[in-house]
């Protein structure tokens, strides 16, 4: 899987997409962007494409900003 997106600018505020393996830890990398409503395009894509898959399995998204914050969720936690 591809790592998270890095700045190519100190003034760049970076978004990054994770599944998370529980509300307060970071699984997998799901994708980035330089702009929030990307970044939550991103998680809210991935979550509907997954739940299609398997959907009995729930799982929360998380949106952080460049400060590493939380800025949108969607899911639950994995059971």
């Amino acid at each position: 899987m591809n790592e998270p997106v890095q700045p190519v600018a100190s003034t760049a505020h970076l978004y990054n997409v994770y599944l998370m393996t529980d509300p307060d830890t970071k699984g997998q990398w799901v994708g980035g962007s330089y702009d929030n409503i990307s970044a939550v395009t991103i998680a809210c894509s991935w979550y509907s494409t997954t739940q299609q898959l398997v959907p009995a399995n729930n799982r929360l998204i998380a949106v952080f900003d460049d400060t590493d914050t939380v800025i949108a969720a969607i899911g639950a936690e994995a059971q």
